[in-house]
């Protein structure tokens, strides 16, 4: 019984999961979590809003994470460990659950004692033989068993079934047009061969000209280009670390001590430098690899031959699309990096030897050990350029701080409150700043991707002076140097912009206007032998999808459309690609469009475009979810249990 239920239990687990596991973590996005000081978060690992997150309860998801990435992976889990952050995701998907909770109940949803008792007597562990309650005694020392509570397991019920119905309502109004479908079904299944002839608009045309009027005109009929979100633009002193550090020494006394108290950092396992040839079986059968092992052999007599190459006979032969271009060269890897009977066979080889055709796997390897480094502690020689960048970026880190510090108050104290009175404060370190204006959404130009930044100056008004806080490029005390409301860009400030497009706009016209008229021309032999006379290149495509990248072209629906409605054996218009160039293909096969395949796919392909709406919606629900509730993590606690590297 107890197994059954601890089978049923992780179940519950990945149920509970669902909708925050797979639907947000697998199409991931950085939601601008704010990781702040610690300052109101002891005992807590983060705070959603008005919930809070205990350390407990990350502790505790975070053994039920490790729990299914070992399920997941099996015996290879130890090797790839250290390259999971599971307490960043840990942390990730509690807060996302949490916000979608928040937002389950602001819809009203509510879960019912009469559903909860339903889903509870779903387990069978639960059930007498006769279908009735085991009673709560039995109920209690199941749940003990299983290491936890009725109250936790009830409310872990409670936050399933209510993401559940969040699930339903969001997926009830969600409506995929036959139109839509068969689009998709066409992306998917419809493919074409052709060569094209792309044209890039590089030259502008003799006697060319954009008047004011032109770029007006230009500007009034394409507002939405020129429109905006709310911005804002900053005025910044930075304390630049580049800066920083040029003024600092680290003692070498300093690097010694760091030297001698952490040499667990320095120890270096053996490692190996190694070429190898892979030769890959065509079929998984005992022919196939009978086949693969007779090439083998062969390449292996060409490589062990007086003065053979190995390098070049690699690049010849070898299967492996990652080290073939090299010569087959591994670089210098230790222990546990390859698989074991690669590893097995290589950690016996003396440099310079080449090994017999060893299976894997992946197929038939033939190595040569190029070079071998013993493990042990690296010399204070090796590694002292890295202890001292370490410690300088620390030095310069505190003293930045220090300084930012001490800036803010002076600003604070004078009422400095002019880009004059800012101008004033730079110095060989600290550099004066604007940005551009920048909306919420925005990666803040000069300063990086900083959340809790957005956040704090989305309802600032002009004239707010922020910091001092971290950027990636040093500390910076800020001000709000203008507000600017959701609208349109000012002509004056977009007239360079528009003048810009409209010659882009002429230039794209005049050449489809002048390879169009030379059509008849191409049609007459292949467009690569004519390509050099328009300045252009020809690429041949094969098996193409629409909205697949073309090469030298990139993705264009209007060359995609034009190829797919154009007969084997024409040419298609000459079409432009947005603002880059024009194209004119010559189609050479196609697989059309099946109609019945498609009535046997399309309520398959239906449910699986809700699917990715639905995924949309949470993304956007939890974005929302994000602004209205502000996020906390503590990092002293989920920087406790990150990997480390190096």
């Amino acid at each position: 019984m107890l197994k059954t239920l601890r089978d049923q239990f992780k179940h519950l687990k990945w149920v509970l999961w669902f909708v925050v596991f797979v639907f947000v973590f697998f199409i991931f996005v950085d939601w601008g979590t704010g990781r702040a000081r610690t300052r109101g978060l002891a005992g807590l690992a983060a705070r959603v809003g008005s919930v809070s997150i205990s350390e407990a309860q990350f502790l505790q998801e975070m053994r039920s994470t490790e729990q299914r990435y070992r399920s997941m992976y099996g015996e290879q889990y130890d090797k790839v460990r250290d390259q999971l952050d599971l307490a960043s995701m840990t942390i990730q998907n509690m807060v996302d659950r949490y916000l979608l909770l928040g937002e389950a109940r602001r819809l009203g949803l509510e879960v019912t004692d009469k559903e909860l008792l339903a889903k509870i007597m779903s387990f069978p562990s639960f059930k007498r033989s006769d279908g009735s309650f085991v009673g709560e005694d039995l109920y209690g020392r199941i749940l003990r068993a299983n290491q936890t509570s009725p109250e936790e397991f009830e409310e872990g019920l409670r936050q399933e079934l209510m993401l559940g119905k969040l699930q339903q309502v969001l997926s009830a109004g969600l409506v995929i047009p036959d139109s839509e479908v068969e689009q998709e079904y066409r992306r998917r299944n419809e493919t074409a061969a052709f060569e094209v002839l792309f044209v890039p608009a590089t030259r502008e045309p003799a006697g060319l000209t954009v008047t004011d009027s032109d770029a007006k005109v230009y500007y009034d009929a394409h507002q939405a280009r020129f429109s905006h979100p709310a911005q804002r633009q900053l005025r910044y002193l930075l304390l630049d670390d580049t800066r920083l550090r040029r003024t600092l020494t680290v003692p070498e006394t300093q690097i010694s001590e760091y030297y001698a108290s952490h040499q667990q950092e320095f120890q270096q396992p053996e490692e190996l430098n190694a070429r190898h040839i892979l030769v890959r079986p065509k079929t998984q059968d005992d022919a196939g690899w009978q086949e693969a092992l007779s090439r083998a052999r062969e390449v292996h007599a060409k490589v062990t031959a007086s003065g053979a190459d190995f390098a070049a006979v690699a690049r010849q032969y070898s299967e492996d699309p990652g080290s073939k271009d090299s010569g087959g060269d591994l670089g210098w890897f230790p222990r546990g990096r390859m698989v074991k009977e690669f590893e097995d066979a290589a950690f016996k080889l003396s440099p310079g030897e080449i090994s017999e055709p060893i299976k894997s796997q992946f197929g038939y390897h033939i190595l040569k050990m190029e070079g071998r480094r013993p493990g042990g502690l690296r010399s204070l020689a090796e590694v002292h350029d890295l202890i001292k960048e370490k410690l300088l970026e620390g030095l310069a880190d505190a003293e930045g701080n220090r300084r930012a510090t001490a800036l803010r108050e002076r600003i604070d104290a004078a009422k400095l409150t002019t880009d004059e009175q800012w101008h004033t404060l730079a110095d060989d370190v600290v550099t004066s700043n604007m940005t551009p204006f920048f909306s919420q959404e925005e990666v803040v130009p000069g300063i990086g991707r900083d959340p809790e930044l957005l956040a704090e100056v989305a309802s600032a008004k002009e004239g707010f002076v922020g910091g001092p806080r971290r950027s990636s490029r040093g500390w910076i005390v800020y001000r709000v140097a203008k507000a600017r409301p959701a609208g349109v860009t000012p002509y004056a400030e977009s007239k360079d912009e528009a003048r810009e497009a409209v010659k882009r706009v002429k230039s794209l016209e005049a050449l489809q206007k002048e390879i169009e008229a030379k059509r008849a021309t191409l049609a007459m032999g292949p467009l690569g032998a004519q390509a050099a006379g328009f300045g252009g290149t020809v690429q041949t495509v094969q098996d193409h999808h629409r909205d697949a990248s073309i090469p030298g072209v990139g993705v264009s629906r209007t060359l995609d459309d034009a190829v797919f409605a154009t007969p084997v054996n024409a040419l298609t218009p000459v079409v432009t690609v947005g603002e880059r160039g024009v194209a004119v293909a010559r189609v050479t096969a196609a697989k059309p469009f099946d109609r019945q395949a498609y009535a046997k796919e399309r309520a398959a392909l239906r449910d699986s475009l809700a699917k990715e709406d639905l995924n949309r919606m949470l993304v956007a629900l939890l974005a929302e979810a994000k602004r209205a509730s502000p996020v906390v993590i503590n990092p002293e606690v989920v920087d406790r249990f990150k990997p480390r590297r190096g």
